[in-house]
């Protein structure tokens, strides 16, 4: 995706937002209209406007594509496994304030956040005799989910979400924008988590059981509370994210796929495991700028490999094909390789290609066993279950999670995994990461040196249009 192309300030959601009512691939061109609170009036319409949060959480915009450039490839940047193919600039190093990422995460954020709310609103004011069976549930459950996705991204990039006592928690928008409305303070972290928990039980008591991969579910519901829980980080939340762990795995709707390359080159979203991903526009494969150009052969952006991800991967199967040779710009720019987990080095993209992915299996395995690890429980059960997710990928050596025999031992283990499995998909490896002391965090990342790192400062844009903010991020 070109640098800077979304540039929405939440000034602008205080208008009503345009929502493309697109059908349930998300493949005709957006009807770009105008669509708020009033114009849900019955089941059909509440889901017209249902299919624009969608549409909003998939990234989609004018040129009728989506793009999840800014959810594949931030997290992993920081990180330090994923990197501009066309810079040295290290975002670390330079503190964050002059990152790329910043107002595209929180635009886009906020954009799905203000389009759940328009369901939300109007669905929640239709009488139940509008829908059919459970319907009107269901489509709050989805929309809730849909909001507490957002705010959830909000808070891992802009808030102190390891402190639950900080006041720098995220700004709530549980309604649609109005001039009423739009100055609003930030809420402290403890109630930022609870409200974004109160949408995941909702979704998970009301959403459908089944819809297409590209829809939300309660399982989803249930994974995103699992991500959640795992980063407010108490024993109770531990036991949590282990029982929601195994209800996912106990439903009968998923299973981990036999091979890791399969779910990328192969099946995409029909994979038994994937819980919900982003289903690309027929024919935006052919756009100049379409998500996997930006891969190889590249357009203004090139995302590549580091030499930290070529490393890690070494001595594991996935190397073979998700690291290749060194990009033509490694003159200038040395270490980078070419980052093919999506599209193969040379190939043209496809729509399997611009398929992106929001919750796996794989995810669900690895939370629950961070989540026996940090809880004091079996080491050994743990280990089972980080065996069983690197052996779909093809790693038969594992003498490295077998020799790992304390608590800190076995986190790290299981953090190399969530990055060989999860890099460039949804941020999964940097928050791993941020989930070790800061003394672990700087010593596998050694530019971050501070945990005002963790975080970007909120754009300038929210403090010109909402003056009632309050501070800036400490640092910024």
């Amino acid at each position: 995706m070109i640098k800077g192309r979304i540039n929405i300030t939440i000034l602008a959601l205080a208008a009503a937002i345009t929502l493309g009512a697109c059908s349930k691939a998300l493949n005709p061109v957006p009807a770009n209209q105008v669509v708020n609170v009033n114009a849900i009036t019955d089941q059909a319409s509440a889901q017209a406007v249902l299919n624009g949060a969608y549409f909003r959480f998939a990234n989609g915009n004018v040129n009728n594509f989506t793009n999840w450039t800014y959810n594949e490839i931030p997290g992993s940047v920081f990180a330090g496994f994923i990197g501009d193919g066309y810079t040295t600039v290290d975002p670390n190093e330079s503190n964050n304030y002059n990152n790329t990422f910043s107002q595209a995460i929180w635009d886009t954020s906020y954009k799905l956040i203000e389009a759940s709310n328009e369901v939300i609103s109007g669905a929640t004011n239709l009488n139940a005799g509008a829908f059919t069976g459970n319907r009107k549930n269901e489509i709050l459950g989805e929309a809730r989910f849909l909001r507490a996705y957002g705010a959830f991204r909000v808070m891992g990039y802009f808030a102190q979400w390891w402190d639950v006592s900080s006041k720098f928690g995220i700004i709530i928008r549980d309604q649609p924008s109005a001039v009423s409305n739009i100055a609003k303070a930030r809420s402290d972290v403890g109630t930022s988590y609870d409200f974004i928990l109160a949408d995941l039980d909702f979704a998970i008591a009301n959403a459908p059981a089944t819809n297409p991969r590209y829809y939300a579910t309660r399982w989803a519901a249930m994974a995103l509370k699992m991500r959640v829980l795992m980063s407010r980080g108490t024993s109770a939340d531990y036991a949590q994210v282990i029982a929601l762990a195994q209800a996912i795995q106990q439903s009968g709707f998923y299973s981990l796929e036999n091979s890791l390359k399969d779910i990328f080159y192969v099946k995409g979203l029909a994979s038994s495991e994937v819980i919900l991903g982003i289903q690309s526009f027929a024919g935006q494969e052919k756009y100049i700028a379409s998500l996997s150009r930006a891969y190889y052969p590249g357009t203004t952006d090139l995302w590549v490999a580091k030499k930290a991800l070529k490393d890690l991967l070494a001595n594991d199967p996935r190397g073979q094909w998700m690291v290749n040779k060194e990009t033509i710009y490694t003159v200038i720019i040395p270490n980078t390789y070419h980052f093919q987990k999506y599209i193969a080095y040379g190939a043209m993209p496809t729509q399997l290609s611009e398929t992106a992915y929001a919750f796996r299996l794989s995810e669900v395995y690895l939370l629950e066993s961070e989540a026996i690890i940090r809880s004091g429980g079996s080491l050994d059960q743990a280990r089972t279950l980080l065996k069983t997710v690197m052996s779909r990928a093809g790693v038969t050596d594992f003498s490295a999670v077998d020799n790992a025999t304390t608590t800190e031992s076995m986190l790290l283990q299981n953090y190399y995994e969530v990055v060989r499995n999860l890099v460039g998909e949804d941020g999964a490896d940097w928050m791993a990461l941020l989930r070790f002391p800061l003394a672990t965090v700087t010593q596998l990342r050694p530019t971050i040196t501070s945990s005002q790192q963790y975080i970007l400062p909120i754009p300038l844009t929210e403090f010109k249009a909402n003056p009632g903010i309050g501070a800036q991020n400490p640092g910024y």
